[in-house]
């Protein structure tokens, strides 16, 4: 039964007036929030293995960064969403999107599903060749890509490699996971110093390797266990996956590959993102890269924190990433070792013809002017020292 209650005209009219004044306050509140527009949404784009794990360590240790940073990524929902925050201002909303590896990465930059994206140098650098306006923000990692052959194979390092591929009988099946792929492409170059000839066609009858395309979002171990390839070349931690499974054997670091001291310290993953982006929020890219900062000097600080963030991150067992992340070199500042890192690699490139469109005729020095846009990093840097929280 519904009760009918009686106002006077006393208390309707206090009443009236308590409507009013929230109506208005309510108008008020609203033109503010006019004023006020929300934080924009970016969407960033990584692999999901270790060489990016800065990103994972920002993610996983929001607080420890709030209390000793006062810039930090605070959680909104666990491994997909988290605000970009200084002090008590929210920058941005940033989705973290799991995209695959090699061209994968800047192909969904290209489609428009990322801003940012983190992944390896020469797909970027591939892309921006074709065209798109994708730029090189700060450096991610360097090295953690190995030669691996499975135990049964009597071959133990580089030079018996070598001698294996050159002597009579049947080529050696050797995988990658992407056409681009840092490590296909430092091999494909190795192979060639070496004399080695090398096919992608099991039918070439002068090819000592052929070369075995698994595809970025598979693992090459159910391969090996099958035999159907005698090794991979890949970063890690796949490496240490199919060495703890007792599969597979590190033949060579790539970094130690010829030609003699080229590879040393290649740059391997960064962060880009698309000069739209870069135009459109420089503050935000500048406090995302300093998060990236602070991370990887927390990485090369605390080994320990950074093993155990990998595995939670990537799901790999902790002796997985113990014996990966010590093969991985991690890096956001552009050093002058990584810029000449940079113009190796565009040297080295075309030699296989690799670039053939912006950069197929670049000097290296044009190269890396062209393809990095690192004023954003180097004053996230900057501004970093002189609060002392990076030496």
């Amino acid at each position: 039964m519904r009760r009918h209650v009686r106002i006077g005209p006393g208390a309707l009219a206090i009443v009236l007036l308590v409507v009013t004044a929230l109506g208005f306050g309510c108008g008020r509140s609203g033109e503010e929030a006019e004023d006020r527009p929300e934080p924009p949404l970016l969407n960033v784009g990584h692999v999901g293995h270790d060489h990016h794990l800065a990103l994972y360590v920002a993610a996983l240790e929001g607080e420890r960064f709030k209390r000793d940073y006062g810039i930090y990524l605070r959680e909104v929902k666990a491994r997909e969403v988290y605000d970009l925050v200084d002090g008590d201002k929210v920058l941005a909303r940033l989705r973290l999107i799991k995209v695959g590896g090699g061209s994968r990465m800047p192909a969904a930059m290209s489609r428009g599903e990322i801003e940012i994206g983190l992944g390896g140098v020469v797909p970027v650098a591939k892309f921006a060749d074709r065209g798109e306006p994708f730029k090189i923000i700060c450096p991610l990692q360097t090295d953690g890509d190995m030669l691996v052959m499975r135990k049964d194979v009597a071959v133990e390092d580089w030079s018996a490699f070598v001698a294996t591929a050159k002597a009579p009988g049947k080529p050696l099946k050797i995988g990658y996971k992407a056409p681009v792929a840092v490590a296909k492409l430092v091999f494909e170059r190795a192979l060639k110093e070496e004399g080695i000839a090398y096919s992608y066609d099991p039918a070439e009858a002068e090819a000592r390797i052929i070369l075995v395309n698994f595809g970025s979002e598979t693992s090459p171990i159910p391969l090996m266990e099958s035999k159907a390839i005698d090794g991979f070349v890949m970063n890690q931690p796949a490496v240490a996956v199919a060495v703890d499974k007792g599969l597979g054997k590190v033949i060579a670091e790539l970094r130690d590959l010829p030609p003699e001291g080229k590879w040393v310290n290649h740059p391997c993953c960064c962060v880009s993102a698309t000069e739209r982006t870069i135009a459109a929020y420089p503050e935000i890219i500048k406090a995302f890269v300093k998060v990236i900062v602070l991370s990887t000097e927390l990485i090369k600080s605390d080994q320990a924190l950074a093993v155990d963030c990998a595995s939670r991150w990537t799901k790999y067992d902790t002796a997985v990433e113990e014996a990966s992340i010590p093969t991985i070199t991690y890096i956001a500042e552009p050093t002058d070792s990584w810029v000449a890192g940079m113009r190796t690699w565009c040297e080295m490139v075309a030699e296989i013809e690799l670039f053939t469109g912006e950069y197929a005729d670049a000097s290296p020095e044009a190269f890396v002017k062209d393809v990095c846009d690192l004023d954003l990093c180097r004053a996230a840097i900057a501004e970093l020292r002189e609060k002392g929280l990076v030496e």
